[in-house]
């Protein structure tokens, strides 16, 4: 049996952490999208490859934009594809729904690399992702048609996006790349009345920090080799008064390089 290619296992890797963010189970997964646990299971842990539509699904129920993770399956399709060139491999489950129109044919060598430096690119960050994310339908306030977030304005200060559910329909109020080449965002949700701020193709060591006016900074730093490749997030923040800004700096290690963007609150 051949080995799972690196970039099937990267996006796997991807998978599993937006999955452990939004605090989704395998029950979950198979209820709001069309493939059942085991086929979940077998995508998770990188044993076989996702149909777009099933990454496409977590991204909705994680609250994530779909370039980067589109950029990331392309390639570990492409990958899976050359392995299946030895041998039969599958891509799905038999209760898996058809996904011929998401299809990609697979690349001669020189088309593919051409089409892997850009799509590096973008699952790197040197092209700003436009999040365009159909999440769950929300009602009023506290999401009653679908979700209920679990905290709004200042008792949101210091906690997780995910566990609160106010990455849930974000909305994006700045998306930028850094000269180093990381890309970051900060991020909003008007049912919580908080924000926060994220940035992925870090380097060890980098730090993210949030601040508002009259509100405890937030940050992160990039401590993990594992999570180089994914987003890191700060802590929520709560939402200054209107059109006060949100700065997010990003220090950068050797020579602690700090480049700072703001935004105004909406």
């Amino acid at each position: 049996m051949n080995p799972t290619p690196p970039e099937c296992a990267r996006l796997a890797a991807e998978l599993r952490l937006l999955r452990d963010r939004s605090k989704l189970t395998l029950a979950t997964l198979a209820e709001e999208t069309a493939y059942s646990k085991s086929s979940w299971q077998r995508y998770l842990s990188g044993k076989a490859l996702p149909p777009w539509l099933a990454v496409r699904g977590l991204c909705r129920l994680a609250g994530e934009p779909e370039p980067r993770m589109r950029a990331l399956w392309e390639l570990a399709e492409a990958a899976w594809s050359r392995r299946g060139s030895i041998g039969p491999a599958r891509t799905a489950d038999q209760d898996d729904p058809p996904t011929d129109a998401e299809a990609v044919p697979p690349p001669t060598a020189r088309r593919f690399g051409r089409r892997r430096a850009w799509l590096v690119a973008l699952a790197g960050g040197v092209l700003a992702a436009c999040a365009a994310v159909a999440a769950v339908a929300t009602a009023g306030p506290g999401g009653g048609g679908g979700f209920h977030v679990s905290c709004s304005g200042a008792p949101c200060n210091g906690r997780d996006p995910g566990v609160t559910l106010c990455g849930v329909e974000p909305q994006t109020l700045l998306n930028v790349v850094t000269p180093a080449g990381a890309g970051l965002e900060i991020r909003s949700n008007p049912l919580c009345r908080a924000a926060w701020a994220r940035v992925w193709n870090t380097r060890l060591g980098d730090r993210l920090t949030l601040s508002a006016r009259g509100e405890p900074q937030q940050s992160v730093t990039a401590d993990d080799p594992r999570l180089l490749d994914a987003f890191v997030y700060t802590t929520l923040i709560a939402l200054p008064a209107r059109h006060s800004p949100l700065t997010a700096c990003l220090t950068t290690p050797p020579g602690r390089t700090r480049q700072c963007y703001s935004a105004p609150a909406p």
